[in-house]
């Protein structure tokens, strides 16, 4: 009797230690799941962050000469890593395939090496005053950066303001304002200093003229 019982007893814990040690299996499975399926959402999101990255390279400013309103202007830094951001969405949203993808996303990094471009828009209360792709403009654009760089733009054209494809990108691109594309070089006149370079710490678009003056910056380093 006391031999059955003893025997009765092993194979109980046996069959404990056997449930727990399945128990501790499967949390241990669940967790590294867990842990995996956040890393991989982690990386999704990083990957198609394009308002995080649209935010990041955003300004903006109000122009006033006194109280009175003079200009609103919003712009967007086109950096490598925005049109990399933008490529992804954009991609994501038709669906393309591999090789479109990369057709797109090496024309856009070309585009980052060859200029300093910056989507921006614009509102003043006289439309005759939104003249910025005009040669006789009343206002003038330049980029500069902390070095002492100033440049000025190779050309400033005005965007269809119906392109529903900038208003999905570029929330900012509102009904009472325009939008232009401008680019600036990518050295200085010398032709030897890259704008940005390395050391770099920011970039300032200046807008001025005989109604106000202001600045955007976008810090690169900090």
């Amino acid at each position: 009797m006391a031999m059955g019982l003893l025997s009765e007893y092993r194979l109980s814990r046996q069959g404990v230690a056997f449930v727990c040690a399945r128990l501790c299996l499967m949390f241990a499975l669940l967790v590294s799941v867990s842990i995996s399926g956040c890393a991989g959402n982690k990386g999704a999101v990083r990957k198609y962050a394009y308002n995080e990255t649209l935010n990041r390279y955003t300004a903006g400013k109000k122009i006033f000469e006194g109280l009175d309103a003079r200009l609103y202007i919003t712009a967007t830094y086109k950096t490598a890593r925005f049109r990399e951001a933008y490529i992804e969405r954009y991609v994501k949203s038709y669906q393309l395939d591999e090789g479109y993808s990369k057709a797109l996303m090496d024309r856009e990094m070309e585009q980052a090496q060859s200029y300093n471009e910056f989507f921006f828009t614009a509102y003043t209360p006289e439309e005759r005053w939104n003249d910025f792709n005009k040669r006789d403009s009343i206002w003038r654009l330049y980029l500069e950066d902390d070095a002492g760089a100033r440049l000025t733009p190779i050309s400033i054209v005005k965007v269809d303001p119906a392109d529903p494809l900038l208003r999905e990108f570029f929330p900012y691109f509102d009904l009472w304002s325009y939008g232009y594309v401008v680019k600036f070089p990518k050295y200085t006149e010398t032709g030897t200093e890259p704008v940005p370079g390395p050391n770099t710490r920011y970039v300032k678009l200046v807008v001025t003229g005989i109604l106000g003056k202001g600045e955007l910056e976008w810090r690169l380093k900090e």
